[in-house]
């Protein structure tokens, strides 16, 4: 057994968590890698850790998350093409991946039972509890307006999401977690104009307005908010999430039914289950797309939920 231990530079101790990794797997051979800036720990997944280590943990948030995954996914590409024949799936297979929720959100971590326990994380990793989970691709328009793809674990959503993101990464976090998430939501809510969209897929159309059009693989995003009560990260399905036409009011009036994780009755709140989907705009505006806590970019966008493809510590 070798394992890798890719941490977000950024974490808060880190440090102390280096020092806490090192004690606890003293008897296991394993290596820490911290990232120095953005993008670097997908650099640390693909060049150093899946070539040398058979286990690889990922230390930080959902976005640090989604960087080793897309770190680890390109090791094993062996193609130039981006469809699914380009990856070597059943070689990944054989690296165990799990991840230390040491972030500000934290969701994926909801869905899998991670723990920040570095104790409890020893024995998983022991008794080899794993599981084959989904992983989804997306095609999509980035920043700067040229076409792109990425993997993502937890959800993807198009609308406000977006926007709720970027309010994030420009705010100072000294308010904490909770109070900054609370403030971009309901900020962004109360001010942003529905955009008409179109969806599509198999045996799935639908268009209309919307707030936020979620495509979930895992159950919760926005720092607890249990939006997708009914997805599953083995079935190689996303459900999706509809958010149509709802007022700051009925966002507080169902906020702790979401927070159990239970579907919203409400007329303008549609669930649905898909493998692939196309969503693009039907106006001139542009909408934002966020995956799993970070803005990639824009729509028009595929999303494939490409079926029990990471080897992942649960």
């Amino acid at each position: 057994m070798k394992i890798a231990f890719l941490l977000n530079g950024t974490i808060h101790k880190i440090e102390k968590i280096r020092k806490n990794i090192a004690l606890e797997f003293q008897d296991i051979e394993h290596k820490i890698f911290i990232s120095e800036y953005s993008g670097h720990l997908t650099e640390l997944a693909k060049t150093h850790a899946v070539k040398d280590f058979d286990t690889i943990i990922i230390g930080g948030g959902d976005g640090t998350l989604n960087e080793g995954i897309n770190g680890i996914l390109a090791a094993f590409k062996n193609g130039l093409c981006d469809t699914e024949a380009a990856y070597d799936w059943e070689a990944l297979k054989k690296i165990r991946v799990g991840m230390l929720p040491l972030g500000s959100g934290n969701d994926f971590a909801k869905t899998v039972d991670a723990t920040q326990d570095i104790k409890q994380l020893k024995k998983k990793i022991i008794d080899n509890k794993t599981q084959l989970i989904d992983i989804g691709w997306v095609s999509f328009f980035n920043a700067e307006q040229n076409t792109a793809t990425r993997f993502f674990i937890n959800i993807t959503d198009v609308g406000m999401g977006g926007e709720v993101v970027l309010k994030l990464q420009n705010r100072a976090s000294i308010l904490g977690t909770d109070i900054n998430y609370f403030w971009a939501i309901t900020s962004t809510l109360a001010t942003y104009k529905k955009v008409k969209v179109k969806a599509s897929g198999e045996n799935f159309q639908w268009e209309g307005k919307i707030i936020n059009f979620i495509v979930a693989n895992g159950k919760y995003f926005g720092n607890g908010l249990g939006v997708a009560p009914e997805a599953s990260i083995s079935d190689g399905m996303f459900e999706i999430v509809i958010i149509g036409d709802i007022t700051l009011l009925e966002y507080f009036k169902n906020l702790s039914t979401v927070k159990k994780c239970q579907k919203v009755n409400h007329p303008e709140v549609q669930y649905h289950r898909v493998n692939k989907i196309n969503i693009e705009s039907m106006e001139a505006r542009k909408i934002s797309i966020d995956m799993d806590g970070e803005f990639i970019g824009y729509a028009p966008m595929t999303l494939l939920n490409l079926k029990q493809k990471i080897n992942f510590i649960c």
